[in-house]
């Protein structure tokens, strides 16, 4: 898998840390997003708000929270 990075919400989820500048995630991408101590494979939608699908399981993304992912 690739780099390992930090996801952080403005107007749309972005990506960081290891790009020059934030990158924006959009409705489909796929990334492994860090729950505990695991890299768990993900989708990032828009419902009403942002959403991850794990699974075919919905986790709503806080948005004040910086998640830590990973992108091919």
């Amino acid at each position: 898998m690739g780099e390992s990075c930090t996801m952080s919400k403005t107007d749309r989820w972005d990506v960081w840390d290891v790009y020059s500048k934030p990158v924006a995630l959009h409705c489909g991408e796929c990334f492994e997003i860090k729950l505990g101590d695991h890299f768990l494979s993900c989708r990032i939608e828009m419902d009403s708000e942002w959403v991850i699908y794990l699974s075919n399981t919905r986790f709503h993304l806080h948005p004040k929270v910086s998640y830590w992912i990973r992108v091919e």
